[in-house]
């Protein structure tokens, strides 16, 4: 009986309301940071794209997580840039980033570092790996 009556009212418990605005926002926050990343390429817009994702990462904080650490080697690939300006904002980004992170995220992110520091990867950005 408690279980059958839990269960038809748990749609609309206050609970149920918060989990569905919960996701309602981390899609708006995961939507907007992949737009940004997508502008990281851009010439004009890349140095702004990443200010604003480090601003992201520094008001957000853990809800943005997610989104940031899996947005984090496109961000790292950004040092190569040929303007210093998109190069320093990268290396910045990253910082913030690396600040607010889980310490169980630091995982997630060592592919890129190790990306950063390979063989193959230009003197820019093996100094801005080693940087951040």
């Amino acid at each position: 009986f408690w279980l059958k009556a839990f269960s038809t009212h748990s749609a609309h418990s206050p609970t149920a309301t918060f989990n569905r605005s919960h996701s309602a926002m981390a899609a708006e926050l995961k939507a907007e940071i992949e737009a940004l990343v997508a502008k990281i390429g851009d010439k004009a817009a890349g140095q702004s794209a990443l200010e604003s994702l480090a601003k992201i990462a520094e008001e957000k904080g853990r809800p943005a997580e997610p989104f940031l650490v899996s947005a984090f080697p496109k961000i790292l690939e950004a040092s190569n840039d040929k303007s210093k300006n998109v190069k320093d904002a990268a290396v910045a980004t990253s910082k913030t980033i690396m600040g607010m992170v889980s310490p169980f995220a630091v995982e997630m992110l060592l592919p890129a570092f190790l990306n950063g520091l390979a063989v193959k990867a230009k003197p820019p950005q093996k100094e801005a790996t080693l940087q951040i």
